[in-house]
């Protein structure tokens, strides 16, 4: 390039000598733009080499890109073959799965249709169970009242019999007293027609005919006087005692006159005077005491013999603990 700029001025120098001052001066400016477009070429040229360079530079990195991707490539291109084929291994699997899937979620759909069903029928069963639980609760609920109720009225009868237990426990004993003190008053007449026995809660005394009256009469004799006053004492501090008195006879007929027909007559007559001697004692109230006739009618023993006739023939006491708190007692 310098070459011909230098060629270009000794041609021009040659030229000058021998050309006119226009011709010079045009050649100088042409040569001048010629000079200025050489130098803005070679400017662009440098420029284009510097971007030849670089681009030589970035092709050559580019290359080596190219070279690691194409090394990559293949490695990639091998692992791709590799994932395709696990792929394709997978969606096998996977449709197989699903097949199976399928069919055990249609088999799973039956049985949960199934399960459902039995369900829905305990479900049924339970409330059907639990209707039947209210109704039994309601029930026991009123037997729990009326339970309530009849342990109240138990435990008010227990109460009752408890104190019905107490009052006969506490008759019993009177009575029991009441038989030791006519038995120590009577000391000495027991076994001589004269017998006291305890039965049933009372007290049962029986004086033979010969202790108190002469046969076939009623006016009671001195030692039936003795025993009954005796008696009347003993009985005195009874207030709440009951006296029948009973008047017996054997079988065999009376055919007497007068006030004494038969042996009703006479055994209403002979007890009615025993109450009359005992109510010759004060302290016996009158309206403890009742006599009462019973013939031939309640023997203790056979009438067919002398003995048992004689055991008929007899005054009986029933001496009875008057039972009218345990009446009103039972009557609540």
């Amino acid at each position: 390039m310098q070459k011909s700029i230098l060629f270009f001025c000794a041609f021009l120098l040659a030229l000058t000598s021998c050309v006119t001052p226009k011709i010079h001066n045009a050649v100088v400016a042409e040569h001048e733009a010629t000079k200025t477009a050489l130098n803005t070429q070679e400017k662009k040229t440098l420029k284009l080499q510097t971007e030849v360079e670089e681009l030589q530079g970035t092709v050559a990195f580019l290359k080596s890109q190219l070279s690691d991707l194409r090394d990559d490539s293949i490695q990639n291109g091998g692992a791709l073959v590799a994932l395709q084929n696990k792929y394709s291994q997978l969606s096998d699997s996977y449709d197989l799965l699903t097949s199976k899937n399928s069919r055990y979620m249609a088999e799973k759909a039956k049985e949960t249709k199934k399960l459902l069903e039995q369900l829905e029928s305990v479900q049924m069963a339970l409330f059907a169970k639990e209707d039947e639980l209210n109704k039994l609760s309601v029930s026991l609920e009123a037997k729990e009242d009326e339970l309530k109720l009849a342990q109240e009225e138990l435990d008010a009868r227990s109460a009752r019999v408890t104190e019905l237990e107490t009052i006969i426990n506490k008759k019993d004993s009177v009575v029991s007293a009441l038989k030791q003190s006519i038995s120590k008053a009577l000391i000495g007449l027991e076994g001589e027609g004269l017998t006291v026995v305890q039965k049933n809660g009372k007290v049962y005394i029986s004086l033979e005919e010969d202790l108190l009256f002469a046969s076939g009469k009623y006016e009671v004799n001195s030692s039936g006087v003795s025993a009954l006053s005796k008696l009347a004492t003993a009985l005195a501090s009874q207030k709440d005692l009951e006296i029948l008195v009973e008047g017996h006879t054997d079988s065999i007929p009376l055919s007497g006159r007068g006030l004494v027909k038969d042996n009703w007559d006479l055994s209403v007559m002979r007890a009615t005077n025993v109450v009359k001697v005992l109510l010759k004692s004060p302290s016996l109230d009158p309206l403890q005491l009742t006599a009462a006739g019973r013939g031939e009618f309640i023997p203790i023993a056979t009438n067919k013999t002398k003995e048992g006739r004689s055991a008929n023939r007899r005054i009986e006491m029933i001496l009875s603990p008057n039972l009218d708190d345990l009446f009103e007692l039972l009557k609540e």
